[in-house]
């Protein structure tokens, strides 16, 4: 139960002198600290270490936008609308759900649960590799983070994060499990299905640090950026408001019928 009228928060507070985050003056951290820096510190309690910044700085440009796609679409129907900006954006981000947008963190929490089992000593990296694989095949869902149908030979951006996580120090016990769900849903489906991005932002995620809870936003917060755009090019671009053809409608109700109640 929540207490009642008193809010409490570890992460910020403001005065009339300054603003305070995580216990860092908020004025020298503006021109001193990156936006990735800051973000890992507000999220984590700390300044991250050498590295950790970079990579996340490369993983949320890898998701700043992807074209015409559910998010993008909603948010240019709501702007052709004449919907505010900041409204606009609102739309697309929240077409972020478990179907599309949410493969990351559905991922990150099935990590964090048999990784913590790993670490207690009770299953082994391959027998949770293989109840993960499980949990989703038995529900008939695909195992979210691998495979891309624009990418089914490797989505390009997972091997460049990679890179940088491994030249950062940042590749750690997450992404060997992912990995190891990786090759055994490949043994599954007797085919391969290379981890995509939403694998490596769930895995690398939480080998920096963010609880699975969080990681949704890895994928929505550098997109808002994309939406921004694309709200404005649909403003300024185009004319008048955007709606489905009636061409592309087929209807299947009952067929035209008289009203036979009398006024």
């Amino acid at each position: 139960m929540a207490t009642g009228q008193n809010w409490r928060t570890a992460l910020a507070y403001g005065d009339k002198d300054s603003v305070v985050i995580r216990g860092y003056d908020l004025g020298e951290m503006v021109g001193t600290l990156s936006f990735a820096e800051a973000f890992l510190l507000l999220a984590l309690g700390e300044l991250p270490p050498p590295g950790h910044a970079r990579l996340l700085d490369a993983m949320l440009v890898s998701v700043l936008d992807h074209g015409i796609v559910p998010s993008s679409i909603v948010t240019r129907y709501l702007a052709s609308a004449g919907t505010p900006l900041q409204a606009a954006v609102a739309g697309g981000i929240l077409s972020f759900g478990d179907t599309y947008g949410g493969a990351a963190q559905q991922l990150a929490e099935a990590l964090s649960i048999h990784v913590a089992s790993i670490d207690a000593g009770s299953e082994s990296e391959q027998a949770a590799a293989d109840a993960i694989v499980t949990e989703f095949l038995n529900q008939k869902l695909p195992v979210p983070g691998y495979g891309h149908p624009l990418h089914p030979e490797g989505d390009p951006r997972v091997p460049r994060l990679y890179a940088i996580a491994d030249e950062s120090g940042v590749t750690g016990r997450y992404s060997s499990l992912a990995r190891a769900v990786e090759a055994a849903l490949g043994t599954r489906k007797k085919r391969a299905l290379p981890m995509n991005q939403d694998g490596a932002l769930a895995a690398l995620g939480l080998d920096m640090g963010f609880a699975w809870q969080i990681i949704r936003a890895l994928a929505f917060v550098p997109r808002s950026a994309g939406l921004s755009v694309h709200a404005v090019e649909e403003m300024t671009r185009e004319k008048g408001w955007r709606h489905v053809p009636d061409a592309d409608v087929t209807y299947d109700g009952p067929p035209r019928r008289p009203l036979d109640k009398k006024p």
